[in-house]
């Protein structure tokens, strides 16, 4: 039976199902890769379309890059609930942005729908927006996911145990309410972390057994060495139950095929990426 976010995969391999019983939590099933990308070109790219387009960032160009990927190598937009394995009905991204850069501050989570028609310049649009919404709202949280978030939260631990439990129960039988579950970054086909604004390199971020999430990928900041070019770390969880090593592995190559090939960008997002037979 498919979900509201999911279609149920059915042409799997026993070795899978049985992988996910000997394995059923999400957390117990991480595999962790890291590579150093190559920016050079993304970088000379990026800066010269922020003449043409207003706002553009380089985290913009990151989104982009990872839209393409999961347009291109669905299996990464696979997840495992109720020791079931579906496809995301959408490619979204999800990201914790800090309100104000003060470690004070309140976090709150936004997740990006990305359209197969979407170009560099709708992500980046798209991206403006909602951060900029919530920057300027006096109080982070203004929507479902993290009002319920804060308010159970807040709850005293003798009931705030048993109702995160059930919510649980909830998030694996598909029933939470649709208000918890939009713009929940647990809720999306991979979570993005952009440590490189903070000046660090990439690190490996734990994934968790709520929602629907398969992958969490870090990127660090973009650095200039002494050889010249520009270079970035990038740090990936992924739940290795959605697909094999075979697998991941080209969708890594893809990655760093598209950095260093950034005309690929102004295509729409759901063009998939025919990347040279060196690579594969």
């Amino acid at each position: 039976m498919d979900r509201r976010d999911g279609y149920k995969v059915k042409d799997i391999h026993g070795m899978q199902n049985i992988l996910i019983d000997f394995k059923p939590n999400r957390c117990d099933s991480a595999v962790y890769m890291n590579t150093k990308i190559d920016m050079t070109n993304f970088v000379k790219f990026i800066n010269k379309k922020k003449k043409d387009i207003e706002g553009l960032t380089f985290y913009h160009g990151i989104v982009d890059v990872m839209a393409k990927t999961l347009y291109t190598r669905p299996y990464m937009n696979r997840f495992i609930a109720n020791r079931t394995m579906y496809m995301h009905k959408d490619v979204s991204i999800a990201q914790t942005i800090k309100v104000e850069f003060a470690d004070k501050a309140a976090e709150s989570l936004i997740v990006l729908k990305i359209d197969e028609n979407d170009t560099l310049e709708d992500i980046s649009r798209k991206t403006k927006e909602k951060v900029d919404k919530i920057r300027k709202s006096k109080e982070a949280g203004n929507n479902g996911a993290n009002d319920a978030a804060d308010k159970v939260g807040k709850l005293p631990k003798f009931l705030r145990v048993p109702v995160v439990g059930f919510m649980k129960f909830l998030d694996r039988h598909d029933w939470l309410p649709k208000g918890i579950i939009e713009d929940n970054l647990y809720y999306s086909s991979t979570i993005l972390s952009n440590i490189g604004s903070f000046k660090v390199g990439a690190i490996y971020h734990n994934l968790t057994n709520f929602g629907t999430a398969s992958s969490l990928i870090t990127f660090g900041e973009i650095r200039e060495e002494e050889n010249g070019k520009w270079y970035m770390e990038m740090g990936a969880t992924i739940d290795e139950r959605i697909a094999d090593g075979f697998y991941f592995c080209k969708a890594l190559k893809l990655i760093e095929y598209i950095f260093e090939t950034p005309e690929l960008m102004m295509e729409p997002a759901g063009k998939k990426v025919e990347y040279p037979e060196s690579r594969k």
